[in-house]
């Protein structure tokens, strides 16, 4: 991500500060009321905002507004109720998604009113301001290239004090379980007895959460692309690193296959070495950005976003297109300055749920051979640079890992790609087996996120949502 690096004056400065604080210090009780208007981004939907206190522990303390959005259902004679819908990220914008048009059939359209929300600390939500530049311009996390974990945990406790600054006291209640209470008072203000859930990627977070909390309340729990929460540190790192690695030699198995790929013909992972070695000298930069160096962690990263959906024939132009390219001269990042301007930085919610200890260079270093073992070709996946950024966090998170604690709940529909680059498909195994009553759904293609992949993904959780059928075959086939 890019941010802006102009300066604020002192006045304005100040200005932000004080909305701040205003908007976390009125004390009230949260009320569970919805005042229902037509979104003005899209009148189709409707809008409202959800009182929530800041801290569930503190219910007559400062409190935030939640952004929520409506999609009533287009058949009231055969609806079947409320479905919360959940996105990822962190730092994905439910709203967004909804005014968008959704990712939704028109069946479950037509059955449900479908709700989502901005969750604490993202967009309209609160969002989490932390400074530009701290933000922008993260320290060297390859420790072959001189990276030093000193350094990052230096950088991560300025960020985060940047963050306290411009986001006050939400910045300590980011958590899932937090949003999983959000999620309840919101069923409390619709008037449901129960709700149905869908969520995605890292929504499957709170999702869980929510699951563990109120089983009562859940009718219904679809979790897309889940995450396994009860993995440590060294756990997930390497399974993220595993599948990573695997994406990319399914992508390295399609060009290998089809001569569309503009990189038909060639070693594909013999590339990838080749222009992680030039990153690694400095000789990549930024594409449109002459000025920002591509470093091997960033390339990394650059590659597993087109993985995701996957967008095969476009990161075989792109590699071949930085395979072509001259080299550019090395320009030796300076270290990261706070540039006095905030920008939204909601991922930083990451370490509210997550705890990884890194106990010196040597561990960090250790660490760093298992990304390399675990992910030959791409070296470290993106969640190297999460996990030393988190390691460093001065708060510790309110939501540790551990494993999931669900007692009389719904059955739990599960899906999950065979190679997924972000939530390995060992995840989904692992919460499956460790979650009463989930059945897991296999999506044998590639790509994250799959509820909308094909006629198979779709109808199966459609007639589970709707009907609570679960499927009888445990596969769906690529499209």
């Amino acid at each position: 991500m890019h941010f802006a690096r102009k300066m604020f004056g002192v006045t304005m400065a100040s200005a932000l500060i004080t909305g701040v604080l205003a908007a976390c210090t009125s004390a009230a009780n949260p009320a569970p009321v919805l005042n229902w208007q037509p979104c003005a981004e899209n009148a189709e939907f409707d809008c409202a905002t959800l009182i929530v206190p800041i801290d569930w522990s503190d219910r007559d303390g400062s409190t935030i507004d939640v952004a929520v959005v409506r999609d009533r259902a287009d058949d009231a004679a055969r609806k079947v109720g409320t479905l919360v819908s959940l996105p990822g990220g962190p730092g994905t914008s439910g709203v967004d998604e909804i005014l968008k048009g959704g990712k939704f059939s028109p069946e479950l359209r037509a059955r449900f009113d479908i709700l989502s929300i901005d969750p604490r600390g993202v967009k309209r939500s609160h969002a989490v301001q932390c400074d530009s530049g701290l933000a922008a311009n993260s320290p060297n996390l390859v420790p072959d290239n001189g990276g030093r974990i000193d350094e990052v945990r230096s950088n991560a406790r300025d960020l985060a004090e940047s963050c306290r600054r411009y986001t006050g006291p939400l910045i300590d209640h980011l958590d899932a379980v937090s949003v999983a209470r959000d999620v309840e008072a919101l069923r409390s203000a619709v008037g449901a007895d129960q709700i149905n859930l869908y969520s995605r990627s890292y929504g499957t977070m709170p999702a869980q959460a929510y699951a563990e909390l109120f089983p009562k309340r859940l009718r219904a729990s679809l979790l897309d692309s889940v995450d396994d929460h009860s993995l440590d540190g060294r756990g997930f790192l390497a399974s993220e690193a595993r599948a990573g690695q695997d994406s990319f030699d399914e992508f390295a198995s399609w060009c290998a296959r089809e001569e569309q790929c503009v990189l038909h013909g060639t070693d594909v992972h013999r590339t990838f070495d080749d222009l992680y070695l030039r990153a690694a000298r400095g000789e990549l930069r930024v594409a449109d950005r002459p000025d920002k160096p591509l470093g091997p962690v960033e390339l990394s990263q650059q590659v597993l976003q087109r993985l995701y959906a996957p967008e095969w024939p476009r990161l075989a132009t792109e590699l071949r297109a930085l395979t072509d390219r001259p080299a550019d001269l090395p320009i030796t990042p300076g270290p990261a300055e706070r540039s006095g301007e905030p920008t939204e930085m909601a991922v930083v919610a990451l370490c509210s749920d997550w705890r990884f200890d890194i106990a010196d260079q040597d561990d960090w270093l250790r660490l760093w051979r298992e990304q390399n073992a675990n992910a030959p070709t791409l070296r470290a996946h993106f969640a190297w640079g999460a996990v030393s950024l988190c390691s460093g966090w001065p708060t510790a998170p309110q939501n540790p890992q551990h494993r999931p604690r669900i007692e009389d709940g719904p059955p739990i529909l599960i899906l999950n790609s065979l190679h997924d680059p972000a939530t390995p498909h060992e995840w989904a195994t692992q919460v499956t087996a460790q979650t009463p009553r989930a059945t897991l759904l296999t999506y044998t293609g590639w790509g994250h996120g799959i509820y909308n992949r094909n006629s198979c993904t779709t109808t199966t959780a459609d007639q589970y949502l709707t009907a609570l059928t679960l499927p009888s075959t445990l596969t769906c086939p690529p499209a």
